[in-house]
């Protein structure tokens, strides 16, 4: 699968702009995170998955080509990048997102350290603050 095919595909679990950015410095106080989830933890998280698969798929194809001696141009690169951005972006989606009670505050956790277990990654202070903010 090209990586355009990969992209499209998950695509269909896109972040808007809205929910990437998170809410703004005024509102991140709790009295006012009510009104700022428009779409459920759950469908964050099938995406954040489905952008995890379109990465690790991209790599992938990547590989095979530089395993076979393809040239590797610079759209492919772009493309590339492109699926690790979408990746990034429903992570950030995550961690920005504002647990509805107790048990979405849970899952978001629990979904973030195993995430960041897996992939032996890191958050930023911001995002550490940010999970741990509610």
């Amino acid at each position: 699968m090209l990586i355009s095919e990969q992209m499209s595909a998950s695509a269909s679990y896109g972040v808007s702009n809205v929910e990437i950015s998170g809410p703004s410095a005024r509102t991140r106080h709790k009295e006012g995170r009510r009104a700022e989830t428009a779409v459920s933890l759950g469908e964050l998280i099938d995406r954040h998955i489905a952008a995890q698969l379109a990465a690790a798929n991209a790599v992938h194809a990547w590989d095979e080509r530089e395993a076979t001696g393809g040239v590797t141009s610079v759209g492919y690169a772009n493309e590339l990048s492109d699926v690790a951005r979408d990746e990034e972006a429903t992570r950030l989606a995550i961690v920005n997102y504002l647990p509805r009670g107790e048990r979405e505050s849970r899952l978001k956790r629990t979904y973030l350290a195993a995430y960041l277990i897996a992939t032996r990654g890191t958050l930023t202070a911001n995002e550490i603050n940010s999970v741990l903010d509610f």
